[in-house]
């Protein structure tokens, strides 16, 4: 073991030690290594395989870092000194991380759809032109009709033609909108570090798994039920893509090809409301929601069966003809909402702190934060600042755009606490965007056409909430935490890897679709655009049903919470009743589930001298099923064809 692995082994997070700085040539290697996994997240869009920003631990991070932790391993044997230290490799884990979250599924992938929907797909039919088309800001977009052939049409390189030119355009102002936001992301997540860190002491269940593999002191590498567990999970991912090949090979657990959906199963009123239930369990699933604790865990699965006795008796009582009706969307908006607030009302001393830093000068040690209070708090704020001049520059008014940034920003800081103190696998929110909230509760007209114009190109960012940055930023600060690494060069690691990673992203996006053909990916700018159809041609009025939601929403989070802070035997956490009414969690609940079972009983049984020791086993369920799923995805990639995707 290297010097720098024997002091990272027993230090930790001790605060009387002087950070490492983050080395170059992790930094370099990060990004040499964000170009196969830039290209592997993208290429399996293409190809359907696979979707591996869509939950909290994105596998082909996880897979890479397993990768560089057994080539480290080798050349420590060999030459020690050229080993890569814990920092390091943590480092280069966090930067993936951030660099495959901006160009996730919920980020540029839909993006890119979304951009270049409006003008191609115009027709007198659908009379956009007279619509809104002659509002539309085009240098946020592609005009040249050249350019959207060669996007759509053309099936040839991006460079074989002068066509990319204007794309190149688009794709430096959408990039330069996104680096801004995932800045501001960073300065929030430096004002909130330490409370959330150092004070509340979370526990990051996400970040479990790459602790674990990187720790010097021990490996879940040498442990016998890692791999007993690693085989299972992979032998059920290999069946199911065999499966997916020839269908008389039998699938496992409910695969895709499966289909094991309760809905289906019933057919008669008002049970038939239950809608979409899919049965199906993953083991990777199984495996993170052992990590989750166990009273969100037990409020996931539960608050989701509750969604579905609703719409049971919504039915029966004949509600289901009211528009939205249950209205779980909303609901679990506003209790996003209030899980943000009460965020920040645990943080208001670090927030007072930054305000005394820039408006007093009052000196107070930030020198290990990831960048000074003062500067964090004029960076967000500033940060801010750009982003609405961003919005005016596109003839969006004050308000709205002031209204939508702050909406996003505080679901962002849900999203990060959620993820921070219970380890959520998934927190979507699909479809509900604060441009959707603030179209139902003011009215569409109320709202304008610009307006609403900007609101379907901010469909892109807020379709899903799953590719999310800022939970990745703020794990890397626990991450850099525990293996005593400078959290200022990381946060310039995490914005290079954005930048890096944008930018990279942009470019292998555009010549896939250019190659073969973006009218097989624009669903995404489809929904986007007849958004804002509906918005223009409906009757543009406030939805009281909506309201009604929104309110019953945050009251019923802070009466949870309340209770949650009253009596310590309650049981049902308020992030559980945010995350459970998703589109993602309908396919997660029963792996939940089967993990809550699995921890409650070995914590019943075994105490938490078994926790330990079970955990490897989970691990490696995580481990075998991400390796799997990897491996099929290659094998896609490389053919051009479908090929298994455990992430549906």
């Amino acid at each position: 073991m290297s010097s720098d692995e024997t002091q990272s082994a027993g230090s930790g997070s001790r605060p009387d030690l002087e950070p490492r700085p983050v080395s170059p040539r992790a930094v370099l290697l990060a990004l040499a290594l964000l170009i196969p996994n830039v290209f592997f997240i993208l290429h399996g869009y293409i190809w359907g395989l696979s979707r591996p920003t869509t939950v909290s631990l994105i596998f082909n991070v996880i897979v890479t870092l397993a990768i560089l932790t057994a080539l480290n391993a080798a050349i420590r044997r060999l030459r020690p000194a050229l080993a890569l230290t814990r920092g390091e490799l943590l480092t280069i884990y966090t930067m993936l991380s951030v660099g495959s979250a901006v160009i996730g599924l919920d980020q540029l992938q839909t993006l890119l759809p979304v951009v270049a929907y409006p003008i191609w797909y115009a027709t007198p039919e659908n009379n956009w032109e007279q619509l809104f088309l002659q509002e539309l800001p085009r240098w946020l977009t592609v005009s040249d009709p050249s350019a959207l052939w060669a996007y759509y049409d053309s099936h040839a390189p991006l460079l074989a033609t002068a066509y990319w030119r204007p794309w190149a355009r688009v794709a430096l102002i959408w990039s330069g909108f996104s680096i801004t936001l995932v800045f501001v992301m960073l300065c929030l997540n430096t004002l909130l570090r330490r409370n959330w860190v150092e004070e509340a002491k979370l526990s990051y269940p996400i970040v479990q798994l790459p602790l674990e593999m990187t720790s010097p002191r021990r490996t879940i590498f040498a442990d016998r039920l890692f791999w007993i567990a690693f085989a299972l999970a992979f032998i059920v991912d290999a069946l199911n893509g065999l499966h997916e090949i020839w269908p008389s090979v039998p699938s496992l657990l409910g695969s895709r090809g499966a289909r094991y959906d309760l809905g289906q199963m019933i057919h008669s009123r008002p049970w038939n409301a239950v809608g979409w239930t899919p049965l199906n369990v993953y083991p990777f699933a199984v495996g993170l929601s052992y990590f989750i604790p166990t009273d969100l865990a037990f409020s996931m699965w539960f608050f989701y069966i509750l969604w579905k006795g609703l719409k049971i008796f919504s039915s029966a009582v004949g509600w289901g003809d009211l528009p939205g009706a249950p209205w779980i969307k909303e609901q679990s908006f506003s209790a996003y909402l209030a899980l943000a607030g009460f965020c920040l009302w645990a943080s208001r001393r670090h927030l007072a702190e930054a305000v005394r830093a820039v408006i007093g000068g009052r000196d107070f040690d930030d020198a290990r934060e990831p960048m000074p209070y003062s500067w964090a708090l004029l960076g967000a704020v500033g940060g801010i600042a750009a982003l609405i001049v961003f919005c005016q520059q596109a003839k969006m008014t004050l308000l709205p755009a002031l209204g939508f940034i702050l909406l996003y920003l505080l679901i962002s800081v849900a999203i990060a606490r959620i993820r921070a103190e219970l380890g959520s696998p998934v927190h979507d929110l699909h479809f509900i965007g604060p441009q959707v909230m603030m179209t139902e509760v003011f009215g569409a007209s109320a709202l304008g056409k610009r307006n609403l114009i900007m609101f379907g190109f901010f469909h892109s960012i807020t379709r899903a909430h799953r590719s999310h940055p800022m939970p990745h930023q703020i794990e890397g600060m626990k991450l850099a935490g525990e293996s005593h690494t400078s959290q200022r060069g990381l946060t310039v690691a995490m914005m290079l890897a954005a930048a890096f990673a944008l930018l990279l992203g942009w470019g292998v996006l555009l010549d896939a679709f250019f190659r073969y053909g973006g009218s097989g990916w624009s669903g995404k700018g489809r929904e986007a655009w007849s958004l804002v159809d509906q918005w223009l041609t409906g009757p543009g009025t406030p939805n009281p049903y909506s309201w009604g939601a929104l309110v019953w929403g945050m009251a019923f989070t802070m009466l949870l919470t309340w209770l949650r802070t009253r009596y310590v035997w309650w049981l049902l956490h308020p992030a559980g009743f945010a995350v459970s009414g998703s589109w993602s969690m309908a396919l997660f609940a029963p792996s939940v589930l089967v993990g809550w079972l699995a921890k409650t009983l070995i914590l019943h049984y075994g105490g938490m001298s078994a926790y330990a020791p079970a955990s490897t086993f989970f691990m490696g369920l995580i481990m075998g099923e991400f390796t799997a799923g990897t491996g099929w995805g290659i094998a896609g990639i490389a053919l051009q064809r479908r090929m298994y995707n455990f992430l549906p």
